[in-house]
């Protein structure tokens, strides 16, 4: 398995797992954690970092947090980063 994918599940799976086990914990019946991964292109000529910084801001006014980011490289070369955002579902 190509290694970008393969820490890129692993990363999925892990965020799974660490946002599943307070739902698990509740005393009333769980409900699912929406989890959503954005690749931002490292040649749009604006920087990675202001093209993420721009992302995050935008997330956090929809309501998303911040979960995880994995660098995209090929040959050597970064072509940006996967960065991973969870929404808890709303309050009943």
């Amino acid at each position: 398995m190509d290694t970008r994918i393969a820490r890129l599940l692993a990363t999925v799976v892990a965020v799974a797992a660490v946002t599943a086990t307070p739902q698990a914990l509740a005393a009333d019946k769980p409900q699912a954690t929406t989890m959503v991964t954005v690749h931002v292109n490292a040649h749009t000529g604006n920087g990675v970092a202001k093209d993420v910084n721009e992302l995050h801001a935008k997330m956090e006014k929809d309501g998303w947090r911040f979960a995880s980011m994995v660098a995209h490289t090929e040959n050597g070369d970064t072509e940006g980063v996967w960065v991973t955002y969870t929404r808890e579902p709303p309050a009943r």
